[in-house]
Parts: C-alpha cells; structure tokens; sequence
C-alpha cells in the first residue's frame, strides 16, 4: 500500500502566533508610526514582528518559548506591555494567524494544537475576518454570520461566489497553506555609553572623552556607507534630569572631524548644571550617502597655504548654527505668490548657491512688468512722507482677496526727494521700492535696492 500524503500542518515546521489589536489606532491620524515605534517595544520578546495595518501587530513566538516560556507566562508579558504603555489592546495566541481574527473577536484564547482551531473558530463572527464590505454583505445574505457557519460551506461554491482570495485565506488560517509575514526591520541608529570613574565637571574634559565617541560613530558610519544629519549628546548627573544636546547638521556626513567640530562649537556655549558622571551619544537615522567626485589636488591645496582649512558651505552653515542657534540661520525659498511679502517662507534646509535650478540660472527677480525687484525687504511697509522721484513703474499687484489679507498696489523704484524718510529707512538719494495703495492714495516704502 503506497504511503499516504501528510497533511501541511504535519510536514511543515510548527509556529505560534501572538496577535494584538489596538482599537484606539483606529480613529488616530498617523497609526502606521504608532505601530512602527510598538513594533520595537514587541521586539523585546521576538525578533519577527509583523504590522497589520491599520491596527494589529503579529509576533512569531514559538523560538522565544525556550527562553521566556512557558506559553502562559510568556503572553502574560506581551500583554503587561502594552498595559504599561496606558494602550487598550486585545490579544490571542494561536499556531496560526487565525490568532489575528480571535484577537480582532475579542476572544483571549491560547491554542497551541492546530487539531482544535476549528472547533474554537466556530463562534467567531465572519467579521472578524476584516473581508470587505460586498463580501460580508453577501455571506449575511447567505444565512452566515459565524465562522463555523462559513466552514461548512462548500470550497467550489464558496470560491464561486467570493473568490478564491477567500477560500485561501480559510486556508490559511486552519494551517492547510503557509502564510510568510513581512519582518519589521527597525531603522539602524548609532549609540554608545560613556561612564567616568570621577565626575567631570568642565567642558573641556567632556570635549577629550567624547573624542573617541565620536571616533566609533564615524567608524560605525564608514563601515555602512551611510552618515547622519542629527545626533543627541546626553549628559548625566548625579542628581536631576540629564542634560541633552541637540547637533543638527546642514547635510548628511559621517565625517569624525565635522562631527567632533560642530559638537565642540555646540559645548563652548554649555553651562553644566552639575558635574556629569556619564554621557551617551545617540545619532539619527542612518541615510545613505551620495557620491560625488573628489578632487584629487584637495588634499594637495590644504597643505599649500592658499584654500587651506578652508570649509565647505554646509560646515559653514553648522558653525553658524552652532554658535548662534538653530534659529539664527536658515534659509530662504521662493514661493509662488504675488504678494511680495507672501513670495517666499523659511526653511532649515540650506541650499549652497552652486546648486542651481535646471538650466543653471539663477531664479529670476523681476516683475510681472519685467521691472527688478530687491532682495531686502522691511518686515512690514512704512508709509512715506515727502516727495518721491519715480524713475521706473508702475507694477500693478492685486491678489489675496480670497484669504482675507488682499491687496492693490502699483510698485515703483524711485527716490526720495525731500529728507523725511520713516525710522529705519535709508539716507537720501537712495534707491527704493515703493507702492502706492490705489484705495487710500497713500505710499509705502516696502524694499531697497543695494
């Protein structure tokens, strides 16, 4: 007699799922970061954690029963978690993602013999399969509402009707067919502690140990092929909160001599609230770094005199920053507006004036009238008085009605005749950017030529 075939539950390796639902995702605007920053809190217990969008997380914790179990202590952990972290959560576990529909039920069950998944799928409502709406319809209007219901249907028929996706996920969930999952794979971080064996109560000594942190974050980058636009210094005390220090940089190195600089400009201007006993260096998210051509006289030119030591533009911006604060330098960007005051808005990111626009021309300053425009402009008009001397316009604006802040103006460049300029404005005879309201009749000074 030929031997006969195994069934799939036999003949493939045994796993255990642990499912978990979080109701509250549902209604909450960005639950795909939730859940990836919950993904590292399950990796605790399991290195295969899976998203189950829009609100569920599955982990695979049959190799975690050998060093956390038994099963029963082991759930009774994952579910501690959440609680810890104040989240509603429903779970189950189960040997395959059918844990995901008792989970979704609300049903709190332990199922580790795959034999028994039937007979406790059998009151689950069909709801819990998260099957589309036509599809439920459709088996409401059948008579089914429950899984037991829904087993005992034919396959031929039932695949008919709503479609082999169907069927192959009853497939799946009573162990007949694999179900590979999607491993979360947290995005990789440098981070590394440093604990004295005294106190360090200056900054200049915080400077030499951090030198080789610092070292072993560029190594740790080097080795990658990735670098980073932030990094987080922490400093802890004996007593009171840690002190922490923000290091945001212009663009992405993984540099050690840029790194330590823009770290050493960031200390100088730190006042230790107390003697530090231990720091920690965190970095951002690795991104990948862009190749570029190097020029092979660089290295030639540094020792030479002339170029020497000289910074490039985004370390430029980083001294800045800094030592006069994150605030303090930024940069600007054109927006599409006619308002003139409403024409550009602040940015962190600072473009170095040889990245160009396609076509390598710089962005027009010019009128819709072809007349120039400047580049200073006050933060808010000043009404003249005296005579102007118009030399070029008028450029009519009118627009912003639909906001409420709308505007009709005819710009001119012009001078000043007559010495009554407004506070803040410059000497007589220089070069102006005027406009005159075309309601109230009145002129403004709005910007000023070089």
């Amino acid at each position: 007699m030929p031997p006969q075939p195994q069934t799939a539950a036999r003949t493939r390796p045994k796993q255990l799922w642990y499912a978990v639902v979080f109701p509250e995702l549902l209604d909450m605007e960005h639950s795909a970061a939730v859940l990836q920053r919950l993904c590292l809190h399950a990796q605790r217990f399991t290195s295969l954690v899976s998203i189950e969008p829009p609100n569920a997380l599955l982990l695979e914790i049959k190799g975690s029963l050998t060093l956390l179990g038994p099963l029963a202590t082991l759930h009774a952990a994952i579910d501690a978690c959440w609680r810890g972290l104040k989240l509603q959560a429903y779970s189950a576990t189960a040997p395959t993602v059918a844990a995901l529909w008792f989970a979704r039920a609300g049903v709190a069950v332990r199922i580790e013999d795959p034999g028994t998944l039937p007979g406790h799928m059998a009151a689950l409502p069909i709801a819990c399969t998260a099957w589309d709406g036509v599809r439920l319809q459709t088996l409401r209007a059948m008579g089914v509402t429950r899984m037991g219901e829904l087993l005992r249907l034919p396959r031929a028929g039932l695949a008919r009707r709503l479609g082999t996706a169907v069927v192959q996920d009853l497939d799946i969930a009573l162990a007949r067919q694999c179900a590979p999952r999607r491993a979360f794979v947290p995005r990789e971080r440098f981070r590394t502690r440093c604990d004295f064996e005294a106190e360090i109560e200056t900054v200049a000594y915080l400077e030499k140990a951090l030198e080789p942190l610092i070292a072993c974050c560029a190594q740790f980058l080097r080795e990658r092929q990735a670098g980073v636009q932030r990094l987080r210094l922490k400093l802890r005390h004996r007593a009171g909160p840690a002190t922490c220090v923000y290091l945001g940089l212009a663009s992405i190195t993984g540099e050690r001599r840029r790194l330590m600089d823009v770290l050493t400009q960031k200390l100088a201007r730190l006042e230790l609230p107390a003697p530090v006993r231990s720091m920690e260096l965190l970095s951002g998210a690795l991104q990948p770094l862009s190749a570029g051509s190097l020029d092979i006289f660089a290295g030639l030119a540094r020792g030479a005199g002339t170029g020497a030591g000289r910074d490039t533009a985004p370390q430029l911006v980083e001294r800045l920053r800094a030592r006069l604060g994150e605030a303090a330098v930024y940069g600007v960007v054109p927006i599409p507006e006619h308002r003139p005051e409403a024409a550009w808005r602040r940015v962190h990111e600072m473009r170095p004036a040889s990245t160009l626009p396609a076509g390598g021309k710089m962005p027009d300053r010019t009128g819709g009238e072809g007349l120039p425009r400047p580049v200073w402009l006050l933060d808010a008009p000043l009404l003249l008085a005296g005579d102007l001397i118009l030399e070029q316009g008028p450029e009519r604006i009118e627009s912003g009605w639909w906001d409420g802040k709308g505007v009709a103006r005819d710009y001119y460049i012009a001078r000043q005749a007559n010495a009554h300029p407004p506070q803040g404005a410059t000497p007589l005879g220089a070069t102006l950017w005027v406009f005159q309201e075309r309601q109230s009749k009145r002129w403004y000074l709005h910007g000023m030529f070089a």
